[in-house]
């Protein structure tokens, strides 16, 4: 794919700078050709066959604050592993701005389920080069790896099922983890409605979203409760 921007969300039309974002991935489906409906977690449809996937996709993306300096930044996507936005002022030497960064992502992942369980993992490297900014930085590149696992089991059929997980972002910035123990329930016969509960236990989290259950710097445990309708 070849786009505007790494994401639009909340981004005015006129804040949108003229540089090419670009990905590519590629998906391998070796024994049964699918892997669920929408390749979704879990294996709800209990595959009688060992049902695989493999992926491995690359990002690139050259991104700019999309707002003057001395002003909050529009641009939220791009955090540093101790959750502050590249382009706040501060963020990677006092009283210094960046202005402009060049965004890579490398992935891979692998996925397996089979009557009922479903296990699942990805790894990634990011780096962050190109930096512009209106001040002098002790770093030219930032770099971060980080993966998550995660386990389901039907312990139900169509009915509950449990999972948990754990996922690392690691880098110069900081390191952060979490674990995760929940369980789905599923009231009628469709995946597409579900009670889920869970527990997050996190450790300095590197993520502050206004959607999701995490704020930067977040440690200790979330008991999350929700019904999730799918169209």
């Amino acid at each position: 794919m070849v786009g505007n921007n790494n994401s639009n969300l909340d981004v005015p039309a006129a804040k949108l700078d003229r540089d090419h974002s670009a990905g590519a991935a590629i998906t391998w489906l070796p024994t049964t050709g699918e892997f669920g409906p929408r390749g979704a977690f879990g294996d709800y449809e209990r595959h009688e066959k060992l049902a695989t996937r493999f992926n491995i996709a690359y990002t690139f993306s050259p991104e700019e604050r999309q707002s003057p300096i001395g002003t909050p930044a529009n641009n939220t996507t791009l955090r540093l592993a101790d959750s502050l936005n590249v382009f706040d002022t501060g963020a990677l030497a006092n009283r210094v701005t960046v202005e402009k960064v060049h965004y890579k992502l490398v992935s891979a992942s692998a996925g397996i389920k089979y009557r009922g369980f479903w296990l699942q993992g990805e790894g990634y490297g990011r780096r962050l080069d190109h930096l512009v900014a209106d001040g002098l930085l002790p770093v030219s590149v930032v770099r971060n790896t980080g993966f998550y696992v995660q386990a389901a089991q039907m312990i139900v059929p169509n009915r509950i099922e449990l999972y948990g997980s754990t996922s690392y972002v690691l880098g110069d910035y900081g390191r952060a983890h979490e674990f995760i123990a929940g369980g789905n329930y599923y009231p009628w016969n469709t995946r597409n409605l579900r009670l889920n509960v869970q527990v997050i236990n996190v450790s300095h989290s590197p993520v502050s979203s206004t959607f999701g259950f995490y704020t930067g710097q977040l440690t200790g445990q979330v008991v999350a409760i929700g019904f999730t309708a799918f169209y």
